[in-house]
């Protein structure tokens, strides 16, 4: 396969995917829903999405696992630190205070987040990063899934977000892409990026930081992120090094 057909595939797959958010923000400008409607509605098309993954993943016959969607590997925790720092990255907009409006609120919040979290991950970090992983190497592969993923948030123009704003979440979601890449990579797993994914997105649609206290919030909570990215890194090229080399000894 070229070089770029890989990644051109996992744009195709990201366009794929934007379809649903896009569809369901037009029908929700349309009829001119409340919030608790809007995610209700796009909640219910992002659940729709995982349908397009599922047909592509039976039609070519690849297996749950190769996806991700299996236990963590052994071992693979203690080399993430637990997950620990994921934790911590969701503090600061959690410190500046959080606000639960209503059961119903939180509940199709929920039910909203989890679905993106499980559709995303499923898109991104399961097809797009195993389509990569077969035609590059690791390091290249979370580099490449993590600036696709990041280009897809500039549909945030869409949404009738600024340039600076789209910008930030550019930013945001390329390091959040490198993360997520980097756990993926190291547990062979999904299910702790998709819990992570939920409680990112639901963290910051209940968190009281606006304005000033939301820029810092959210520098802080980069600064963890590009921390603890920056460790994974480090395991992730140790382990791409032993693979080569134990490949290199057979030969």
């Amino acid at each position: 396969m070229q070089k770029t057909k890989p990644v051109l595939l996992s744009i195709v797959w990201t366009i794929v995917m934007l379809i649903f958010p896009v569809v369901s923000g037009v029908i929700a400008t349309v009829f001119e829903m409340n919030q608790i409607e809007i995610f209700l509605t796009q909640g219910c098309f992002m659940l729709l999405s995982i349908i397009i993954p599922i047909v592509y993943v039976c039609k070519r016959k690849v297996y749950a696992n190769e996806i991700g969607l299996r236990k963590t590997e052994p071992g693979s925790l203690r080399e993430t630190l637990l997950f620990i720092p994921l934790i911590l990255s969701e503090l600061p907009l959690m410190l500046v205070g959080v606000d639960f409006k209503s059961f119903t609120y939180v509940s199709v919040l929920a039910f909203f987040t989890l679905m993106v979290g499980i559709s995303e991950e499923l898109y991104f970090r399961g097809i797009i990063l195993k389509l990569l992983k077969d035609n590059y190497s690791v390091t290249q592969t979370i580099v490449i899934s993590a600036l696709v993923f990041g280009i897809g948030h500039i549909a945030g123009i869409l949404a009738g977000k600024s340039i600076v704003e789209v910008l930030l979440q550019i930013i945001n979601a390329i390091v959040f892409g490198i993360l997520a890449a980097e756990i993926v990579i190291l547990t062979k797993s999904l299910f702790p990026v998709i819990i992570w994914h939920f409680l990112f997105d639901f963290v910051n649609h209940i968190s009281l930081a606006t304005s000033t206290s939301q820029y810092i919030a959210i520098g802080f909570q980069e600064i963890i992120m590009i921390i603890y990215a920056l460790y994974l890194w480090s395991k992730v090229s140790v382990g791409n090094i032993q693979i080569i080399r134990d490949v290199s000894n057979k030969l």
